[in-house]
């Protein structure tokens, strides 16, 4: 079967295209059609009630949010009122008591006035008047009249108790502009006055400078339609301030709907169309007014409708560019869908699909596992290309790739072991590859699904290496032990056999020389014993069996000490529970190995052996002053034998250079946790 049959010309793909008609019935491209249209129509008819419902939402929002600022506004304003006509009124009532406005003194009038004014620097005068007298009285300076200053309009009130004028020039500060506010409260001779300040809302400035971001304009307006204070200032100067708004078709509106609410109208100053929330001060003919630009309110609005309607335009957009890509590629997306399910789906490693010799996709795991950027970055590559020039055999990757490729097209499927380069590190690594063909049609793909079998390899090497090297440290025990016996025990032996033999040989000897030979013999045999005991104790300590691990390190340690003179300092445990046989054995050949490789390579004047029981675990520790690790390499060979040791009961081992030079041997178990 050719390799390159899926490449042929596009008039064979078009041929392939012939089960279409029975696959997908004509109707679906009408199906599609009207699909699109519907979609687009619910999709703008959604935009559009989802604009409305933003537009009154945010319309609502902003009448809320005015009506709050008004409310505050309000408090604010409203204690300033109170701290100057109510300090006023104080003064009024307590000269009441006095006999009244018409019998006080001038100074005790000015005291009385000076004594009340207590509030803000926002109170510039407190003043009391009736028919025929006017007292004045600011911080810095007081005056007294017999004739009422004509700014003073009582008469024209809104209310019957309260009363507020126009702006007038403050007294004292040239430029600025100070209102008039008193309230009606009965004299002593039981006639009424008046008693009020001159207010400077000049502080309205850095009240709405907080307030910048969220509002246009702040304005006093009194019942009457005249505009007190206006902020912000035009040129530094309240230019609308002492204006009549009574006729102005908004205030009109404003005045019929109550003492409070929000109106929209177009602005007299800033010629904009405006949103007001306004409040009635409790007591007094005069509204707060807090007003923000109605295009500014609704600007967040038309960002989000903008957006809206871009992103149902470019939803149509990609409804109609979508429903025509799958008319024409519907069989295409099917035939995929269809290749991937089989291939992909029976793919549990990782996986390439190949038309030809080359790939066309990837899985996730073979991204990984291969170090490249994406799943698309397979696509056009050839399996050479991830593997290196050369393959253990000696052969081309290329050439023994296509003759893979070959067989797995002509039989079905083939398996063999693969040496693949990653595309990131260039890092080989083996593999096994099950390579099986699939034919659709005139297309034939194949399906590569890889096992990374370098953890596999690298164990079969490691246990091959330690086996090698297990068997020559038997036969290097088995010569220790025969040396042994024959340079020390063997020779015993021999001696005692002279003995015995010249005991043989001399019957007549007297008996002293007799005792004394017999003893000779005695002696001889008791160190033979010992010999042979000591080494029955190195090959398996009884003690480890009888008495435990902590008698079988403690017996280890004394031996090593007086076979080598080497120091070993003990940090035991005083008692510790029975672990089981093999893990005790392993923890005990680990503590002889290592102080074997103490004696033999270290050139350490100690050595510490060092056991520490936890709840759930159990380490010992070998530790040395000697040359370190770096100066010994051939410690590895014993330090694989431990490592092979503690790993087969599922422990944890290291080796690692002390600060001193030394080298420290650690090991690890777990254990049930002790009740």
């Amino acid at each position: 079967m050719p390799l390159k049959r899926s490449g042929d010309a596009p008039s064979q793909r078009r041929a392939s295209a012939g089960p279409l008609l029975h696959i997908l019935p004509p109707a679906l491209n009408w199906v599609l059609l009207a699909y699109a249209v519907v979609a687009v129509a619910i999709a703008w008819a959604y935009v559009a009630a989802r604009i409305h419902s933003d537009y009154v939402q945010t319309m609502e929002a902003e009448r809320n949010r005015l009506r709050g600022l008004s409310a505050t506004l309000q408090s604010a304003t409203l204690a300033m009122l109170n701290d100057g006509v109510g300090a006023a009124v104080a003064g009024a009532n307590e000269l009441k008591t006095a006999g009244g406005i018409a019998h006080a003194t001038g100074g005790i009038l000015t005291a009385t006035l000076r004594k009340q004014l207590t509030g803000g620097d926002y109170v510039r005068y407190l003043f009391l008047a009736d028919h025929d007298r006017f007292v004045l009285a600011s911080r810095a300076q007081a005056s007294d009249s017999r004739s009422v200053p004509g700014w003073l309009t009582t008469d024209q009130a809104f209310s019957n108790n309260t009363w507020i004028g126009r702006p007038i020039d403050d007294p004292e500060r040239p430029g600025e502009l100070v209102i008039p506010i008193a309230q009606q409260v009965p004299a002593g001779d039981g006639t009424a006055a008046w008693a009020g300040g001159l207010f400077s809302f000049s502080g309205f400035d850095d009240l709405f400078a907080q307030f910048r971001d969220q509002l246009l304009m702040m304005a006093l307006i009194t019942g009457d339609g005249i505009i007190l204070v206006r902020v912000p200032r035009v040129g530094g100067r309240d230019l609308s301030a002492g204006d009549n708004v009574a006729s102005n078709e908004t205030f009109q509106r404003g005045i019929l709907g109550g003492n409070a609410g929000v109106i929209e109208g177009y602005g007299t100053v800033v010629k904009r169309d405006v949103i007001y929330g306004y409040e009635l001060m409790n007591g007094y003919p005069l509204y707060i007014v807090a007003g923000q630009a109605r295009d500014t309110a609704l600007a967040p609005w038309r960002e989000r409708r903008q957006m809206s309607i871009g992103a149902t335009a470019a939803f149509t957009a990609l409804v109609l560019v979508m429903t025509a890509v799958l008319n024409h590629y519907i069989y295409t997306l099917r035939r995929r869908e269809h290749h991937y399910r089989t291939l992909f789906n029976n793919a549990q490693f990782s996986a390439f699909l190949l038309e030809g010799e080359r790939f066309v996709d990837a899985n996730r795991t073979a991204v990984h596992m291969f170090g490249l950027k994406n799943e698309a970055a397979a696509a056009g590559m050839t399996p050479w290309q991830l593997s290196p020039e050369y393959q253990p055999d000696g052969q081309r990757s290329d050439e023994l790739a296509r003759t893979r490729i070959e067989t797995a097209l002509r039989d079905g499927g083939t398996t063999f072991e693969w040496v693949h380069r990653r595309a990131d590190t260039g890092e080989n690594f083996p593999a096994e590859v099950d390579l099986s063909s699939l034919s659709t049609g005139r297309t034939v793909l194949a399906l590569a699904v890889v096992h990374d079998v370098t953890m596999r390899k690298r164990a079969e090497h490691d246990l091959h290496v330690l086996s090698a090297e297990l068997m020559r440290l038997q036969d290097e025990e088995r010569r220790r032990i025969g040396r042994d016996l024959h340079d020390s025990t063997g020779q015993t032996l021999a001696a005692l056999e002279l003995g015995l033999a010249q005991l043989m040989q001399e019957p007549y000897v007297g008996a002293v020389s007799r005792r004394e030979q017999l003893e000779l013999c005695a002696r001889l045999a008791t160190q033979c014993s010992a010999e042979i005991r000591t080494a029955s104790y190195l090959l398996h300590p009884p003690l480890l069996d009888e008495l435990g691990l902590l008698s079988a390190l403690r017996w280890l340690a004394d031996g090593f000490h007086q076979r080598s003179a080497i120091e070993v300092r003990l940090d035991l445990p005083d008692s510790m529970s029975r672990l089981p046989p093999d893990d005790e054995l392993c923890l005990f050949r680990i503590a002889q190995e290592a102080l074997t490789n103490v004696h033999r390579h270290a050139s350490s004047p100690w050595a510490a052996i060092r056991l520490k029981v936890q709840s759930n675990s159990v380490m010992l520790e070998i530790e040395d002053a000697g040359r370190g690790i770096a100066d010994s390499p051939s410690l590895g060979v014993g330090l694989a034998g431990m490592s092979e040791r503690i790993r087969h009961i599922g422990g944890i081992f290291s080796v690692e250079t002390t600060k001193a030079g030394g080298t420290r041997v650690r090991t690890t178990i777990s254990i049930p946790p002790q009740r």
